[in-house]
């Protein structure tokens, strides 16, 4: 009976020991929030979609500076639609999955209904 306890209280050890030392995975990656950006840098928004789009991307480097949002870093992906309705679309289509948005906790708001 006494090995038995003995033995349990060893791997016990171990196995708290190891979680200890070892860093988890989800602690070594960092977080990053991916913002998907369809400007218009060309046609006929540019005069005022390029000086929004650089305010867009500067704002969004000062904002990782200071150490994102609640922690969270950034990452901002800007796509040309030549305010081209297919353009747009397939912009849309391929930064949608890009990187999938954080699942909500309880301290989400409501989903808005749809009309």
């Amino acid at each position: 009976m006494k090995v038995r306890t003995l033995v349990l209280s060893v791997s016990m050890a171990c196995a708290a020991l190891s979680g200890a030392l070892m860093p988890s995975v989800a602690m070594a990656q960092e977080k990053v929030q991916f913002f998907p950006v369809l400007s218009g840098r060309t046609g006929p928004v540019a005069p005022n979609a390029t000086p929004w789009a650089n305010g867009h991307n500067d704002y969004m480097k000062l904002v990782n500076e200071r150490g994102g949002i609640n922690g969270v870093k950034t990452l901002v992906e800007e796509c040309e639609t030549a305010y081209a309705t297919d353009r747009g679309v397939e912009c849309y289509e391929r930064l949608k999955g890009k990187q999938a948005a954080p699942r909500c906790s309880s301290r989400c708001p409501p989903a808005s209904p749809s009309h």
